[in-house]
């Protein structure tokens, strides 16, 4: 994993002097950075495919491109400045070593993380468990703790924090191994910390990019980059509900398949993404213009965020773009974000959180003196909404959609789990009629539901489950339930016995789709 001794030299120099020419930094760090005019006669919408835009200040453009992206950056004609890399920039003392009871440490070094990550779970093995959620590229580790307190409470949303999926943006990182030792530390004297615990499942992945990171070597974050060790921006790498499954033109990367197997596996109810280069909230879209269906929530929850860390910071922190939060894509777009894919394909709510205007802020922990609070009154957010169970009148439970008909598109409406039935929507005091479906059952509606703040309105819904040659469940037999019918006899849909059985042998096979079609005709 270290880099070459001619690299180390480079860096070295670096240090004291900003001297590297482009090909230097590809060679040595594989990407560049650099800042050009926003003014430019292309949109930044056109040029944000070309590039990875980490910043716009004072009508400048901070952008970031491996050599091939640069290339088609270049063929542009836009003029450009290069600048001095962050990674090479971060002023690091390598002296200090990081505790989590020093605070004036700055970054653990790799292998401190593996440790520090290790002794969480030994020292509190009955609240706390670590599990690696998969590996990068040069296979380092990436991380998650799993937090939870000594009840058994069935409905405890799962609220997910994750950090620095660019590599040189460590701020967060260091947070939130903070925050693990808060928890944990916390728990059992602590009320809001035991109360927080005890209701909530927190996953944390304190480091999404260790390879970015430790791009110099697991000694220090000196020298970390943004991408990936294959120069891809992770944060530009997953499914986009506009752009298709890969708008970045690369291949999933082993760091993006990890984070899309364990949001699948693990169905959080709310997510938060810290970054840094700003100090704001940005909720969804990105990719879109038009607002999300629960746009009033994420305000909600934004401005909550951002007050939170402002009663609790020096005067004139956090309060970019709107006082501190933003609608993605009104600062700029991106497409292949993790906050829209986490949204639009997994139904969890995530937004995007960026601590501090420096890559490398000299002392983190000051950071997280400011966020603590509100990103404890973030994860309580998921307490205030809608909790049920669905299951079928054979009282199995089920895969069930979730969703609130006057209100729900681009899908915002969550599914239940389909070994417990659970599922969880966070949404804002007021009534709300819903609608619950699943395939081959007669579908519910519930009216007037009320959610109250600070509180989870659970709700119980058996679904009665369609007759026999009714598998599309509208309570006619016709023509679709004969087309459903056949698309199960050849394997094309999942099978559904109780329906589409209709001679009863253990089979869907034509005869039943023929005595449907019987059925349909009236004979």
């Amino acid at each position: 994993m270290k880099r070459s001794i001619s690299a180390m030299i480079i860096i070295l120099f670096v240090n004291t002097a900003f001297a590297l020419s482009v090909d230097d930094y590809f060679k040595t760090m594989g990407e560049v950075y650099f800042r050009f005019s926003s003014s430019s006669v292309f949109s930044l919408n056109e040029i944000s495919r070309i590039v990875s835009i980490s910043k716009i200040k004072d009508n400048r453009v901070y952008a970031y491109a491996n050599e091939k992206e640069f290339e088609n950056f270049i063929s542009l004609n836009i003029d450009y400045e290069i600048l001095e890399h962050p990674g090479y920039a971060a002023r690091i003392d390598s002296a200090l070593k990081f505790s989590l009871n020093l605070f004036s440490a700055q970054y653990p070094s790799y292998n401190e993380y593996l440790e520090m990550m290790s002794q969480f779970q030994f020292q509190h093995p009955d609240i706390c468990q670590i599990y690696e959620i998969g590996t990068t590229v040069l296979g380092r580790k990436i991380l998650c703790a799993k937090i939870t307190g000594l009840t058994d409470i069935f409905f405890k949303p799962r609220v997910f924090l994750t950090s620095t999926m660019h590599g040189n943006e460590p701020a967060g990182y260091a947070m939130l191994l903070y925050f693990i030792e808060y928890l944990l530390s916390g728990y059992g004297t602590n009320p809001d910390v035991t109360k927080i615990v005890n209701s909530c499942e927190i996953w944390i992945n304190p480091l999404a990019n260790p390879d970015g990171t430790y791009w110099s070597g697991d000694e220090s974050v000196f020298g970390a980059r943004r991408y990936n060790a294959n120069s891809v921006d992770l944060n530009r790498n997953f499914p986009d509900p506009e752009e298709g499954e890969h708008p970045d033109g690369n291949q999933w990367q082993p760091e993006t398949t990890a984070m899309m197997d364990f949001a699948k596996d693990t169905m959080p109810v709310m997510s938060a993404n810290y970054h840094s280069g700003a100090e704001v909230v940005n909720y969804p879209w990105d990719t879109w213009e038009r607002s999300h269906p629960d746009n009033d929530w994420f305000v909600f929850i934004s401005r909550s965020y951002a007050d939170t860390v402002q009663l609790n910071s020096p005067q004139g922190y956090f309060d970019d773009f709107d006082n501190g939060i933003t609608n993605g894509y009104a600062w700029y777009r991106i497409t292949g974000g993790r906050q829209d894919y986490m949204n639009y394909f997994q139904h969890c709510k995530e937004v995007t959180i960026e601590v501090s205007h420096e890559n490398f802020p000299h002392n983190p922990f000051l950071y997280w003196t400011y966020n603590r609070q509100a990103m404890l009154e973030f994860i309580s957010q998921s307490l205030t909404g809608v909790c049920g169970i669905v299951s079928c009148d054979c009282c199995a439970s089920i895969k069930a959609k979730i969703e609130i008909p006057e209100r729900d598109y681009d899908n915002s409406f969550v599914f239940s789990e389909s070994q417990t039935g659970r599922f969880f929507r966070p949404l804002l005091p007021g009534f709300y009629n819903i609608k619950i479906s699943a395939p081959y059952h007669y579908e519910k509606q519930l009216e007037g539901i009320d959610v109250v703040e600070k509180e989870l309105t659970s709700i119980i819904v058996v679904l009665e489950h369609a007759e026999k040659g009714d598998p599309t469940a509208d309570r006619i037999v016709d023509i679709f339930d004969v087309i459903l019918c056949l698309k199960m006899a050849i394997g094309l849909d999942e099978m559904d016995l109780r329906s589409c059985d209709i001679n009863e042998d253990g089979f869907i096979d034509i005869s039943d789709v023929i005595l449907i079609l019987r059925m349909s005709i009236g004979l």
